[in-house]
Order: C-alpha cells, then sequence, then structure tokens
C-alpha cells in the first residue's frame, strides 16, 4: 500500500516535530527535565522507568518515521494516470537506493506503535484498579489489572514488529497489515476506556467525600475532561487507519486505497487523532499545577469547617507558602488527632460510683470546649460524652477505679483512613507516578 500522497506524510511529519517541541517545553516547566532521570518518582522502580521511558521513545520514533517517510515521498513523486488523476509513485517504481528504507522505516513504525499501546493500555488499568476498590484494598503490583497491563504490553511490543517482519517480502501490503494490527488493538483499549469515563465522576464525588485535598479533587476533573477529549481523538487515530487496512486487504478494487482524496483524508485525519491524543497524554502523565507554580497551597477544610458550611459549597481557601505542607488527613485521621491529644490523669483516685458517673455527664452548649469540660472545683479535665461513644473505633489506656474495682480501657486499631477508596486515589498526581507503600497511612 504506497498511497498516500507527500503532502499526507508532510502533515504526519510537521505534526510530529511540533509535538517533540511541546514535549520539551512543557518538561522543561515541569521540571527541568527531572523526570526523566533513573530514579524519579514518588516511587522509583522498573514500573515508573518502563512507563516514562517507552512514552518518551514514542515521539522521537514518529518523528523519524514521518519525516524520513516523507522525504522520499517527495524525491520520488507522483505520476498521472491516463484517466488524468495523480497518484503517489508505487514501491515497485522505486529507486533501490531509496527502497531499501522501507522495511526500516515501518519497523521504526511498529516499535513506535507498540510503545503507544503500552501507554495507554496501562492508563486503562490503572484507572480500573482504583474503580474496582472495595473493603479489601489491593495493591497495584498484585491485581488482575496489573497482569493484564504486562501480559497486554508484551502481546503489542513483541506483535507488532513480528507483524512487519513476517509480512516484509510484500511491500505492498506491509503498511496495510501494520495499520490493521495497531488500529484492532487501539480500538479495542479506547472502546474500554469509555466504562472508565462512564463511572469517572462517581470516583470523583467518592474522593472528594473521603476528605482529599482539593488539590486532588481538582486535578481528577482535570482528568475526566482531559480523557473525554481524549477519546475522540483516540477514534480518530485509529478508526480511518483501520479502514485504509482494511481496504487495502480485503477489497480488491480498492475504492479506498485507490482514491487520492479518501487516502490522503484518513491518513491526514490519522495523524492529527495521534499526535492530539499523544499530547493529552503527556498532560495526564506529567501535569503541571498555575497554583502550584505560582507558590500557592490550596487548605483543605477542617472537620469543624464541613459540619457547619457543608463539603463542596465553597470554594477551596488558598495560601502561599515557601515550605511543603504535609498531607491533610482525612475526617476518621482527624477524629484520631483530637482524640490523641487528649490525656487523662496518670493516677486517678478512687470514688463513689455516683462521684464518678458525673464526670461524664453532658456538658451545657455554653461551655467553652467541644472536647474537654472542667471541674469547678478541682480544675481537672475530664472526658466528654462525645469522645466516649467513638469507642467503636478508639479507647484509652486509662484505669478508672470505682469503689475499689478497676475498671480497664484498653486501645484498639483506628478504622482505615480511607474506608471507600485506595490510597493511591488520595495522594494522586498521575497513573504513573505512585505513590510509596508507607504513605497509606
Amino acid at each position: 500500500m504506497s498511497n498516500g500522497s507527500p503532502s499526507a506524510y508532510l502533515l504526519w511529519a510537521l505534526l510530529s516535530v511540533s509535538f517533540f517541541t511541546f514535549m520539551l517545553l512543557h518538561l522543561w516547566s515541569y521540571d527541568k527535565f527531572k523526570c526523566l532521570r533513573w530514579n524519579s518518582g514518588r516511587q522509583p522502580g522498573a514500573f515508573k522507568r518502563v512507563m516514562t521511558y517507552s512514552y518518551f521513545a514514542t515521539v522521537p520514533l514518529l518523528m523519524v518515521f514521518s519525516v524520513a517517510i516523507a522525504a522520499l515521498k517527495y524525491q520520488e513523486g507522483s505520476f498521472v494516470l491516463p484517466n488524468g488523476s495523480i497518484m503517489p509513485r508505487p514501491f515497485a517504481d522505486w529507486q533501490k537506493d531509496h527502497l531499501k528504507w522501507i522495511i526500516p522505516l515501518y519497523m521504526i513504525l511498529s516499535i513506535a506503535w507498540s510503545l503507544e499501546l503500552v501507554t495507554h493500555l496501562e492508563e486503562l488499568t490503572f484507572w480500573l484498579f482504583l474503580l474496582h476498590q472495595g473493603p479489601r484494598k489491593r495493591e497495584w503490583f498484585h491485581c488482575w489489572e496489573f497482569r493484564a497491563w504486562y501480559i497486554g504490553s508484551m502481546i503489542a511490543v513483541l506483535g507488532m514488529p513480528l507483524t512487519t517482519l513476517m509480512k516484509r517480502h510484500d511491500l505492498e501490503t506491509l503498511a496495510a497489515w501494520i495499520f490493521i494490527a495497531g488500529s484492532s488493538a487501539g480500538t479495542f483499549t479506547t472502546v474500554c476506556f469509555l466504562y472508565v469515563l462512564v463511572n469517572f465522576p462517581r470516583f470523583i464525588r467518592t474522593v472528594k467525600a473521603e476528605g482529599a485535598e482539593p488539590d486532588v479533587v481538582v486535578r481528577l476533573a482535570t482528568f475526566y475532561n482531559l480523557n473525554c477529549i481524549r477519546v475522540v481523538f483516540r477514534f480518530l487515530f485509529t478508526v480511518p487507519l483501520m479502514v485504509l487496512g482494511l481496504d487495502g486487504l480485503v477489497d480488491k478494487s480498492f475504492s479506498v486505497v485507490g482514491s487520492a482524496f479518501w487516502s490522503d483524508l484518513l491518513l491526514m485525519m490519522g495523524g492529527i487523532g495521534c499526535f492530539i491524543s499523544s499530547a493529552i497524554t503527556l498532560l495526564v502523565f506529567f501535569p503541571r499545577s498555575m497554583t502550584s507554580e505560582a507558590g500557592y497551597k490550596a487548605h483543605a477544610l477542617s472537620q469543624h469547617s464541613k459540619a457547619h458550611t457543608g463539603a463542596g459549597t465553597e470554594l477551596p481557601d488558598y495560601e502561599r507558602h515557601d515550605t511543603p505542607m504535609p498531607s491533610p488527613k482525612s475526617m476518621t485521621s482527624m477524629d484520631r488527632a483530637q482524640m490523641h491529644a487528649f490525656t487523662f490523669p496518670q493516677t486517678v483516685e478512687e470514688l463513689p460510683v455516683e462521684d464518678a458517673l458525673s464526670q461524664y455527664r453532658p456538658r451545657s452548649s455554653g461551655s467553652p470546649s467541644d472536647d474537654t469540660m472542667w471541674d469547678g472545683s478541682t480544675r481537672k479535665p475530664t472526658a466528654s460524652t462525645s469522645q466516649l461513644s467513638r469507642s467503636d473505633n478508639y479507647r484509652t489506656h486509662m484505669s478508672l477505679f470505682v469503689d475499689g474495682t478497676p475498671i480497664y480501657v484498653e486501645e484498639v486499631s483506628p478504622s482505615p483512613p480511607y474506608p471507600l477508596v485506595h490510597h493511591y486515589a488520595m495522594n494522586f498526581t498521575s497513573p504513573i507516578d505512585l505513590p510509596m507503600e508507607d504513605d497509606a497511612s
């Protein structure tokens, strides 16, 4: 399938060079290329390196292919058919010096396409992993979604180059086989991603209800809108190339491939969809925050503010800072902090039952404190009923003597900090920047 005018591939070349330039500028503004270091990320390891370097290898490979094939097409030129139409010169009439570059260039295209499949398959499985969390939290490297990713990645990395090697003897159908293999896998991944988009708004609401930072909620909402746009361009990338591949292999009359207009139109649509969707992937994998770059940090709403104003009814409060601020804790963690801030006296004298229980009677609404109340004679702090009602999650270390009988209260482990979502979501920055396991607490 040597169809496709030099102008169509020139558009691929211009888009690839423009995207490569945009990628360099974006990474410089993001962290001055620190993300390309071997040990970059919050959980540096093989997974992080594979995802980072496979994505960045895709762009220069596509640029080499598109620039080289456009240059060769212009050098070979076109010819006029007896009916007056102009068609690109077929491979059979190419010069041998130019023809020897076709197989290496198509091999580069197949490798770049396989790496692109690895990138989008990882994002699909990662979002499925976060959406499928239940009461028992799983780890990414031990879940079925991760196994599906690396099995699919191995099939893509091996299958695309093998397709080129197996069909290298027939140059006229070589591009059609590559288009069929790559676009079929890409279309399947994009269709599966529609399930993620349908369930993503509910996922954002759950993360917000769990007490995530405003920056995390805003970032997830931004990714949802970007992914909606990217899915459109993903279909614009895979469907036109699939039509070209099917017509080159199935339709012997070549009604699409044989038309200079339709072949160029579908090739241009595929190029536009490819590079725009890849640019959106760059924004998702390495997101910039204008708020953080300006030196501002969003305040997490306190429990008192949420109880009186309601979550999500007010805009986040921002504060300019020069030093990193600790991550806010969930409402459960705030309860734990308040409980631990309360200390009972080390020694408690024996009291009659009525006097001992009288210290824990509910106070009036006009008392000065929500967590402690003071005895007017002894000025010793005692616990309020609001704290003792949390015995299902927390217990104190106190030993209380009532009529000479000790009452021991044991401490139990607190409930999970995020019972409904994975801690990856609560500390989310990008699908390839996973937090350390210690960040779960």
